[in-house]
């Protein structure tokens, strides 16, 4: 009696996808100068040109890798909502996802940001320009609301914000955050845009 071994062949989305979890992995285990075709290859279990099959170069990879962790970051941004209710919701789903999904701190290495292609740098500048632009007018309509404070400009306190949600993308604050409850830090966020 012969015995088969059956492989399950992977859909080429799989098969993409999985590659994006690898090079994600080698990003964070390793490094983004470590980040090698092969390595990733070798990861999912393809030779080393089966991988371009589903993506034709590393840069094609880092740049479906950005737009991969911009979906995730946008995301947990809220669309809309009265200024506090909206800046609640951001500070609170920010700091949960990057508790959640420690990839999304490569958005913020300067080492990611160099070794990304002109194109996905663009687009990584412009979602973090527009998520800026969001979080400075939140704060400018609570501050014509009345409901957060007019002492310091909006762009300052958006500044303040920003810090604090972007700790976690930081290593070393980042253990800290995580083992913050995100309500407290959205207490903390409040008590400085309201005093």
């Amino acid at each position: 009696m012969e015995l088969r071994v059956t492989r399950t062949r992977r859909s080429g989305a799989e098969r993409r996808r999985e590659i994006l979890e690898a090079a994600l992995a080698i990003c964070l285990e390793e490094g983004i100068a470590a980040l090698r075709t092969e390595k990733i290859a070798r990861r999912v279990g393809l030779s080393p040109g089966g991988i371009f099959r589903h993506y034709p170069s590393k840069r094609a990879i880092l740049t479906a890798l950005t737009e991969e962790l911009l979906a995730r970051l946008e995301a947990a941004t809220p669309k809309e909502g009265e200024p506090l209710r909206w800046l609640r919701a951001f500070v609170v789903n920010r700091v949960r996802a990057f508790q959640e999904d420690p990839g999304l701190r490569l958005l913020f290495s300067p080492e990611f940001e160099h070794a990304l292609p002109r194109a996905a740098k663009a687009e990584l500048k412009k979602n973090l320009r527009a998520t800026w632009n969001r979080l400075v007018a939140a704060v400018e309509e609570g501050q014509r609301r009345g409901e957060i404070r007019g002492d310091l400009a909006a762009e300052e306190l958006a500044a303040a914000v920003a810090a604090l949600v972007q700790a976690a993308t930081q290593p070393l604050l980042a253990e800290a955050i995580r083992e913050s409850d995100p309500e407290r830090v959205w207490q903390t966020v409040r008590d400085l845009l309201t005093r």
